[in-house]
């Protein structure tokens, strides 16, 4: 099993300052022992720090990121974007808007070597309007696949809110699209409350390109009650899945301690 550490992880630390894009390779690798990372949009440095949606990243910030995950031998494996528009827009003009802002990440994931970008679903506005999003959903995310294609990029789509919430639409979306180019970021504990995580992993999981191996607590055994860490693993190893396990610790206590705890979790079953 080959683990990643997700930016998200110790989000914190970038929130506050304590750490920046550049400094994030140095930290996965010395601090976790971690050599493969997922991106943040968020803390990247944009021309336009208050538009970051229309906004180019700063070409020397990316050469900067590039040149550290060299130097610590750590290697970029995707983007989680955040902020750039509602992919699942009834308005035409929207939507279309948030395709093209979404555009940037093709360039900079291949500059940075990444094989995949994260872009969220969108959705959830007036009731009774699902169906024309799911539509419009679909739309967007074929002509992302379309561009990544053509970049050699793939573009997920996460649990991670709005209609993607619900299992049944992303396959229904996937399927929809049948492209290798778009896929899923299947993310262990974003479901709804109620849910049955396990499920729904279940049926994402023939379309997962990567993961997010959420933990937000872990007992004295050092499982985590939010989920069955083993039998997620087994579901998606069942489910073909061989790339690698990207840690995203959630929790409230410290990000050193919970990150090296969900590695160890996800390795007890490698």
């Amino acid at each position: 099993m080959e683990i990643s550490l997700a930016g998200w992880s110790i989000h914190r630390r970038f929130q506050s300052k304590e750490l920046s894009m550049v400094g994030y390779p140095k930290v996965a690798a010395e601090e976790f022992g971690i050599h493969m990372i997922e991106l943040n949009s968020p803390f990247f440095e944009y021309e336009d720090e208050d538009n970051q949606a229309t906004s180019a990243i700063k070409s020397s910030h990316i050469a900067d990121v590039k040149r550290a995950t060299a130097d610590c031998g750590v290697t970029c494996l995707s983007i989680a974007v955040d902020g750039h528009g509602n992919l699942a827009a009834l308005d035409e003009g929207e939507r279309t808007a948030a395709v093209e802002n979404h555009r940037k990440w093709f360039d900079i994931s291949n500059e940075l070597g990444c094989t995949s970008f994260r872009a969220n679903s969108g959705g959830h506005g007036p009731e009774g309007t699902e169906a024309q999003q799911i539509a419009q959903c679909t739309k967007s995310f074929a002509e992302l696949a379309e561009i990544g294609k053509a970049n050699g990029i793939v573009v997920t789509m996460e649990n991670h809110g709005g209609i993607s919430y619900d299992p049944d639409v992303i396959v229904r979306i996937m399927t929809e699209i049948g492209s290798s180019h778009c896929r899923v970021l299947a993310d262990f504990l974003n479901w709804a409350p109620t849910d049955d995580k396990l499920a729904n992993l279940e049926k994402v999981a023939p379309f997962a390109f990567a993961t997010h191996a959420k933990f937000l607590s872990f007992g004295a055994d050092g499982e985590s009650p939010e989920i069955d860490a083993g039998r997620a693993v087994t579901i998606l190893r069942e489910a073909g899945y061989t790339n690698p396990y990207g840690i995203e610790y959630e929790g409230k206590t410290d990000d050193h301690e919970g990150v090296l705890k969900s590695k160890a979790l996800l390795l007890k079953y490698a």
